[in-house]
């Protein structure tokens, strides 16, 4: 079975768009966590329009922010392999059913399988980086993936681990440690259908802020991106430095400087 989990804030207008590309998967063992996040619209309505014993809809007294629905998501699956969608966007029909063909195709101890994107106004491929199917690692994947990818991974190497609430809206500083190591395979389709329409989105992000972020809680993080990758490392490190030169911050500032004469 496959969980998705997906969080949502006042989304009543795009979420049923989301669940019908669910719903309409041709792979039918799944399960959908909806995690409401303290929505002040009718987004619980919008979901009840969808009456399907598949779909369990979790509600937050108040809102936590999506670093938080996506970890009482992942608390709440149970299937084998677990995925994101985010609730103003779609699957293809047969997106779940690719991915898992990669488990026969490729091989049956996959942890995780990836796929591309399809830009909903263009419907070119969001993702850059790779133009045919292949193995990744993380050190591949940050210094030449860009854009929006997509895809599920095994329970197995997510374990225990869930997001850091005090970094807010990314999800590689997750992602990248449980792939670490793991038997991961990438997918040259476009299997989800992402919507940029509207400034809402809970994806978006300032990537200086976000950054900094990492600076400045997840020191172990940088250290793995220093393993992995020194262009990836560099370009977090410099983009945090430039966040703390907009706000004049000259202690984090001259500690961002220290870090990248560390691996210089």
């Amino acid at each position: 079975m496959i969980s998705l989990v997906m969080p949502t804030y006042n989304r009543r207008a795009t979420i049923g768009r989301a669940i019908a590309s669910v719903r309409a998967q041709t792979h039918a063992d799944w399960e959908l966590v909806i995690v409401d996040d303290g929505s002040t619209d009718d987004t619980a309505s919008a979901v009840a329009a969808f009456p399907d014993a598949r779909i369990r809809f979790v509600r937050e007294a108040r809102n936590l922010g999506v670093t938080a629905a996506r970890n009482r998501g992942l608390d709440e699956t149970r299937g084998d392999f677990v995925g994101m969608l985010d609730s103003d966007d779609e699957l293809v029909p047969h997106a779940l059913a690719t991915l898992l063909g990669a488990l026969a195709t490729v091989s049956p101890r996959l942890d995780a399988i990836s796929c591309n994107c399809l830009d909903s106004r263009t419907g070119r491929f969001t993702g850059r980086g790779f133009d045919h199917d292949r193995f990744l690692t993380v050190p591949l994947s940050l210094d030449r993936a860009r854009g929006e990818h997509w895809g599920i991974f095994h329970r197995r190497i997510l374990g225990d681990r869930r997001f850091d609430p005090r970094v807010r809206g990314f999800e590689g500083h997750l992602w990248y440690r449980i792939h670490d190591g793991a038997l991961w395979y990438y997918l040259h389709r476009g299997l989800r259908i992402y919507h940029r329409e509207g400034g809402d989105r809970l994806s978006a992000r300032d990537d200086y802020e976000l950054y900094a972020q990492i600076f400045d809680h997840d020191p172990e993080l940088l250290r793995l991106y220093a393993r992995w990758s020194k262009r990836a490392f560099v370009r977090l490190v410099r983009t945090a430095g430039l966040h703390f030169l907009r706000r004049g911050d000259t202690r984090r500032l001259r500690a961002a400087w220290r870090a990248l004469r560390s691996i210089s």
